[in-house]
C-alpha cells in the first residue's frame, strides 16, 4: 500500500511502500493495512505511526483529513512532524507557557480553548520524544 503525507507547507512522503498506518480520527484511532476498506475522515491532534519494508516512524500530526482508497493513504494535516523533528525543547516551553496563561482566571473563552490546544500538542510532542 502506499502513503502520502501532505500539509499546507510541504510533501513529507510521497507515495512510499508502507504495510501498516495508525492515525487518530475522529471516531478513535485508526489501523490501515494493505486491502482495506474505502473511507475518508478528520484527523485529530496526535500521533501518526506507519511501517513497512524496514522502515517505519512516528510522529505528531494536528488536524486533517485522510483518504484510504484503492490501496492508498493520503493524509492532507494542518500540522505533521516526524519523531526526529521535534524539538524537545521547544515543546517544552510551549508547555510552560500554556500553563502559565491557563492560570489567568481573566482570560477570555476563547484565550482559553487556544492555550488547552497549545498544551496538548506541546505534551503531545514530548510523550513522542520519550
Amino acid at each position: 500500500m502506499k502513503l502520502t503525507l501532505l500539509t499546507p507547507q510541504r510533501k513529507l512522503l510521497d507515495g512510499v511502500s508502507v504495510d501498516r498506518v495508525v492515525l487518530n480520527g475522529s471516531e478513535g484511532q485508526i489501523e490501515v493495512l494493505p486491502g482495506h476498506a474505502q473511507m475518508m475522515g478528520t484527523l485529530e491532534t496526535g500521533t501518526f505511526a506507519y511501517s513497512g519494508r524496514g522502515d517505519s516512524d512516528i510522529g505528531f500530526i494536528s488536524t486533517g483529513f485522510f483518504e484510504i482508497k484503492d490501496d492508498t493513504v493520503t493524509v492532507l494535516a494542518e500540522t505533521l512532524e516526524l519523531k526526529k523533528e521535534i524539538n524537545i525543547s521547544r515543546a517544552e516551553a510551549a508547555q510552560q507557557k500554556a500553563e502559565q496563561m491557563l492560570k489567568d482566571s481573566a482570560l477570555a473563552s476563547d484565550a482559553f480553548k487556544k492555550f488547552q490546544l497549545k498544551l496538548e500538542r506541546a505534551i503531545i510532542r514530548q510523550q513522542i520524544i520519550r
